[in-house]
């Protein structure tokens, strides 16, 4: 699998789920590579019994808006919760159902996905140096327990999903440094984190090519074609020029 698409971020709207179908349809990548992001970061909470970080009914309707319109596209896909995606119980019950009716979309949260030469595992929300009940963060021992089968895999391209950015120029103030640590420790071929969209880019962390492929919500997202020399396989999209091919396709057409 040669060509992948790196999103996050659709934040709720509707129009970044339309920009991820243009664009697959344009490009036609072997995978999609979704790190996190699928509510609005400003969402309200509806209290639960159990916890007081519960979706609303609007907000879990657009989840399965979205896990729809992602398995419709039918390419292999991997995605993890994003920070604000809680709770992640139910966004993974979601999923799983979504699953069934896509067989070729996978949650890859604390879960290894195998795909002929690469293979993809991830954390998302939050990860703290301890247990927290705050908005369910992942502890770093839970982080690297989830994430131990990644180091073993046999498949020659190994792919980490985080969400949230490690500390530094793709995560800006809200950088997470145990991020860095799980980067550093697991050296997957590529990690694709959820990072701020004015901190979108990519930077080298030892072996490992770290990308913050910005926001869909905003147009943003990462073309990444693996047949490229090093230096030039990663491409920077944006998907506000689909908007703009399309206005003038159809004023060409009216002509």
């Amino acid at each position: 699998m040669r060509r992948l698409l790196l999103c996050s971020g659709v934040h709720a709207r509707p129009k970044s789920l339309a920009w991820l179908r243009q664009v697959v349809e344009k490009r036609h990548p072997d995978a999609i590579l979704f790190a996190g992001g699928v509510l609005d970061r400003a969402r309200q909470y509806a209290p639960q019994c159990t916890t007081e970080w519960g979706l609303t009914n609007q907000d879990a309707s657009f989840i399965e808006q979205f896990l729809e319109a992602l398995g419709s596209l039918g390419v292999f896909s991997a995605i993890i919760p994003g920070a604000v995606d809680t709770p992640i119980e139910d966004f993974l019950r979601m999923g799983m159902h979504a699953e069934i009716e896509s067989p070729e979309m996978h949650l890859a949260h604390a879960t290894l996905i195998e795909k002929r030469d690469i293979v993809v595992s991830g954390i998302g929300g939050p990860i703290c140096q301890w247990t927290s009940t705050d908005r369910e963060s992942a502890s770093r021992t839970m982080a690297e327990y989830y994430l131990r089968s990644l180091w073993k895999a046999k498949q020659p391209y190994k792919i980490l999903m985080l969400g949230e950015p490690p500390a530094g120029p793709l995560g800006g103030e809200l950088g997470n440094k145990l991020a860095a640590d799980l980067i550093d420790s697991l050296h997957p071929n590529l990690c694709v984190v959820a990072g701020l969209n004015d901190c979108r880019g990519s930077q080298r962390i030892a072996s490992t090519l770290v990308v913050n492929p910005g926001h869909l919500a905003e147009g943003c997202a990462v073309w990444l074609d693996r047949s490229r020399s090093a230096g030039d396989q990663v491409e920077f999209l944006n998907l506000r020029d689909l908007d703009r091919a399309n206005v003038a396709a159809d004023v060409g057409q009216g002509d």
